[in-house]
């Protein structure tokens, strides 16, 4: 046969490979717009790679750089001229020929990630196999990207395989997506994040996606009124005083409610400005209303948090179901992590895994404030969908009625 014959057999086995992958990757919901396969192709990454397979360490540069729009019109004729691009925008620090040839690793994957995106090193707590120096596996974790089982165990040289890779795509596409963009949040410490040291819900995913979080949440407030402690419906109009300016709005609430305010009811119509915000219905309608309000045509996440150890489950279970109906009401996406998730802290080993030490230690978890870990498990995957899928039905609405 001749060469031209075996270029050509490469060349058509490489696209029916590419094009197996673009389904697969569409199967996932990988590429979440037609806009990013046309980025991803145009750089390179799925269709002029004939020596590369899927999961390899050359592939998933070339998606790096693409996504974070590092490189642009990257050289894909070699795996050394895509290491070699890499490394002059700082995604690697140096490479060799073994470098090149490894098998794709989460290791390899961390390390990549962290310099393409910027992240701040953070830690989700103890990892069974990662050493201390290996502060890249454990930003990875605190982000949700590789997380620990049971054994706090997060495999740095397991090998990336095609659904994981599908995954990681996804979160690339969306951090192209979200990257400066403001998202604002009201709420309390499940809000706030005490159990993470102060980083909450919107500053975790600020800094996954490289958006800007400003957060007006307070430990301890309450949606009813209650003299002396922080009162949700009034972080709307000190942001508005500020001037902040979102792209998206987060909202949590009730869980400082249950045993202090009466539960009250539903209001008529839209016009909430003589309403009384002593019981709980009435004070999250007027925090919705302030925010429509202030910023019309924001949309707004609520946030159901998970189910916490806090004595009475039928009043928790009611103050939930109630604010899932405010929201509806005032046409905002709910996210419901009391029902939607496995994060139960009345089950023990479920408590002592996912929330933070109590003040008086003992080592006892509270069974109320997520660590980093429970953010990054529950909280992160369902709000940062809907995040993302906000901003992806804006688009769509835009490009139909163009």
């Amino acid at each position: 046969m001749g060469k031209k014959f075996w270029v050509a057999l490469l060349i058509a086995a490489a696209l029916i490979g590419s094009v197996v992958a673009v389904g697969a990757i569409e199967k996932n919901n990988v590429m979440t717009t037609e806009k990013d396969i046309s980025a991803a192709a145009d750089g390179g990454a799925l269709y002029e790679q004939v020596y590369e397979k899927l999961c390899s360490r050359g592939h998933w540069l070339c998606d790096l750089m693409t996504y974070t729009d590092k490189v642009k019109d990257i050289d894909t004729s070699s795996v050394e001229r895509i290491f070699e691009q890499a490394q002059g925008c700082g995604i690697i620090a140096r490479f060799s020929e073994q470098d090149m040839e490894a098998p794709l690793d989460r290791r390899f994957v961390a390390q990549t990630t962290v310099r393409a995106l910027g992240y701040k090193h953070r830690s989700v707590g103890y990892l069974a196999d990662v050493a201390s120096l290996d502060s890249d596996m454990d930003t990875m974790a605190y982000y949700g990207y590789f997380l620990p089982d049971i054994n706090y165990m997060v495999y740095p040289d397991r090998e990336v395989k095609a659904e994981e890779y599908s995954e990681l795509l996804t979160q690339l596409s969306r951090y192209r997506m979200l990257r400066g963009k403001t998202i604002l949040s009201f709420g309390d410490s499940i809000m706030f994040g005490s159990g993470n040291n102060g980083e909450g819900i919107a500053d975790m995913i600020a800094e996954k996606y490289g958006m800007t979080a400003v957060d007006y949440s307070v430990p301890g407030a309450s949606v009813g009124y209650r003299a002396g402690r922080g009162h949700i419906p009034d972080q709307p109009t000190l942001a508005f005083t500020d001037k902040i300016k979102p792209d998206i709005i987060l909202l949590n609430g009730g869980t400082n409610d249950m045993n202090t305010v009466t539960l009250g009811n539903m209001r008529n119509g839209f016009d909430l400005s003589q309403t009384s915000e002593s019981d709980f219905t009435g004070g999250l309608e007027k925090a919705f209303w302030r925010i429509q309000q202030n910023w019309k045509d924001v949309p707004v996440v609520y946030i159901r948090v998970h189910n916490m150890d806090l004595g009475d489950d039928a009043k928790e279970r009611l103050f939930g179901e109630r604010a899932l109906e405010v929201a509806a009401k005032w046409n905002a996406v709910s996210i419901d992590l009391y029902t939607d998730t496995d994060l139960n802290t009345e089950l023990p080993d479920i408590c002592n895994r996912y929330t933070c030490l109590k003040d008086d230690s003992n080592y006892l978890s509270d069974s109320i404030h997520p660590t980093a870990l429970g953010y990054a498990k529950f909280y992160l995957p369902q709000i940062s969908q809907a995040v993302a899928d906000q901003f992806q039905s804006a688009t769509d609405t835009k490009t139909a009625t163009a």
